[in-house]
């Protein structure tokens, strides 16, 4: 098909069309592309070209008549403001599964619904809706993506250079990394292990990429045997001149075929469907389990914490220098949301060691900070005029290390104090913040009891906030990385060498957000405890701090953390910055 659709209805009709062509009555419609990274490429973003749903988890399900846009409580204001409800229902899952959602539907044959192999792992396969009504589900590839077929001007992305981590913030050599994983396969009496994160492949390898905007990575496969040698699958011919084996992607198919009879180990949770049929199909002795690689690499050298720290102090001093100037340089009331958001990425970029931002930067003013991930969009955007309270969520990669930060500032043109009520939950929301820093807890204390921790003085307030209070930051790769969390479905335990966000926040729809945020590193408490090292180098907001409502060790933690801001800062600055962040650390 060619030409341009206008509306989302057209494009919508245009899916539905193809879908008939295909023999298919839906199709399960996923934000994730088949390397299943919180971001994707622009030519991969088949749910907001079709729907207008930006966030970075969602799922779309359309049927012939009907059709639903599901998402988690991050996104439950910003996806009622995208998603046209003449189009598409719109569901919570924590409040309603896809699967309800699908049963509740009528239905009386055999259903046939169709899902690209490619962007659907074999874990997210077994799990997917079994009934429409009194239907049985019958899920079938599709052919041909509906979406891809319709998007006409679709592009195909560019191939991007590749580039080296210095050892001295990696820790260990690519050498190093897969002789010991080689030896860990051979030792489980296994040949092959297929890795289907491109995370691990860039930990692995020491390599970096640019294929995304905010994700140094290079996206890609890979295929490590048990005698040490790495296979790439990729068609980028820059990993060839590294020295390491590739193979294209449309070559796959063949070169496992090659393998015949010798045993592949894969992780059925990033695994797509597609790749798992060809290593059935090719006579391989297939072994499912979480790839040990994975929590590997989340537990930090030394090395690489000691980047993050670098990082965090360049980061700091970047910070600094643009809030000073957004005080007492800038006409604030002429500034927009994304004017915002590029002068700080300038600020950042001034540090020769700049790779780019970690993510968009979230710049929420008023009501756009109570939507948790919001991205501001150019004419939409509010301008900084009047008061009100500004939370500002951003990061960058450094050479050395990573960062994400999230501060709240309440700005008034008349210098009037923030309202009472407010000044309270932020400050609640600080002593949970408190709360967290300061926990001293035995090895392998798992993030579920952690959050429920920094909870706790929200929780007396009858206050609370829908999404996890902190995840795991990749180094110099994804700024969300699993496999540990602090949160309601964080299970496992959390070990030296750990790198989490602490970010507790509070929201009122319509009337601002709240939360305070920083990156801590697990480090040894004393024998058998652990707790956590505050990375993260920049003051709060003292406007938005009621000592009231801090015990009096929330209040020695943060005068000590203020006093540790400017003592690492300061020598840095210039010495209008430094009068200004001097002020901003005074003791509480």
């Amino acid at each position: 098909m060619t030409g341009g659709f206008i509306t989302s209805a057209e494009k919508l009709a245009a899916v539905r069309q193809e879908l008939t062509k295909q023999g298919l009555d839906g199709m399960l419609l996923t934000r994730a592309d088949r390397f299943q990274g919180e971001e994707v490429r622009k030519q991969d973003e088949y749910l907001a070209w079709l729907t207008g749903f930006t966030g970075s988890a969602g799922v779309a399900l359309i049927l012939a008549d009907t059709a639903v846009v599901a998402t988690d409580s991050r996104y439950t204001v910003q996806i009622k403001q995208q998603v046209e409800p003449a189009l598409y229902q719109t569901i919570n899952t924590a409040d309603q599964s896809l699967a309800e959602w699908l049963a509740a539907c009528p239905g009386k044959a055999a259903v046939k619904i169709g899902f690209d192999s490619w962007s659907v792992t074999c874990e997210g396969h077994k799990r997917l809706p079994t009934v429409m009504g009194e239907a049985h589900v019958v899920w079938q590839c599709v052919s041909a993506h509906p979406v891809a077929t319709v998007w006409a001007d679709r592009q195909a992305s560019p191939q991007t250079d590749i580039f080296f981590i210095d050892q001295i913030y990696a820790g260990c050599s690519a050498e190093e990394k897969i002789h010991q994983a080689a030896k860990e396969l051979k030792d489980s009496h296994i040949d092959f292990r297929f890795i289907s994160a491109p995370d691990v492949m860039m930990w692995l390898t020491n390599l970096r990429g640019h294929d995304l905007c905010f994700t140094p990575v290079h996206l890609c496969f890979g295929i490590l045997s048990a005698i040490g040698q790495l296979t790439f699958v990729t068609n980028n011919s820059q990993i060839a001149k590294q020295g390491y084996a590739c193979v294209d992607w449309n070559e796959l198919e063949e070169y496992l075929a090659s393998l015949k009879g010798q045993s592949i180990a894969y992780d059925p949770t990033s695994l797509p469907v597609a790749v798992h049929g060809y290593l059935r199909q090719a006579g391989l002795n297939l072994s499912a389990e979480p790839d040990p690689l994975v929590a590997r690499k989340a537990c930090k050298t030394m090395a690489e914490v000691d980047g993050f720290r670098q990082a965090h102090l360049l980061d700091g001093v970047a910070l600094s220098r643009f809030f000073y100037w957004l005080e007492t340089k800038a006409v604030r009331a002429q500034l927009h949301e994304l004017e915002l958001a590029k002068e700080l990425s300038y600020y950042r970029a001034a540090s020769e060691t700049y790779i780019s931002d970690s993510f968009a930067t979230i710049v929420g003013w008023r009501d756009h900070g109570a939507i948790v991930h919001y991205r501001a969009v150019a004419g939409q955007d509010y301008n900084l005029s009047g008061d009100g309270v500004l939370l500002l969520d951003s990061g960058a990669h450094y050479r050395s290390g990573t960062t994400d930060i999230t501060r709240t500032f309440y700005f008034s043109e008349a210098g009037q104090p923030a309202d009472a009520e407010l000044i309270r939950k932020a400050s609640l929301v600080l002593a949970a913040h408190c709360q967290l820093a300061l926990a001293v807890f035995p090895t392998d204390t798992n993030g579920v009891q952690l959050d429920a921790i920094c909870r706790s003085p929200l929780w007396a307030e009858g206050l609370d906030f829908g999404h996890g209070t902190g995840h795991g930051v990749g180094h110099i790769l994804n700024v969300h990385e699993g496999p540990v969390s602090i949160s309601k479905r964080g299970q496992l335990g959390l070990k030296k060498g750990h790198i989490l966000s602490n970010e507790p926040g509070y929201y009122e729809e319509g009337q601002f957000g709240i939360r305070h945020e920083t990156l801590v590193h697990v480090t040894a408490a004393h024998e058998g405890y652990l707790k956590f090292e505050t990375l993260t180098c920049f003051p709060f907001d003292r406007q938005l701090i009621d000592k009231a409502y801090l015990s009096s060790e929330h209040i020695a933690w943060l005068d000590a953390y203020h006093r540790s801001v400017y003592e690492r800062l300061a020598p840095h600055l210039e010495t209008d910055v430094k009068l200004w962040l001097a002020d901003r650390c005074a003791p509480l």
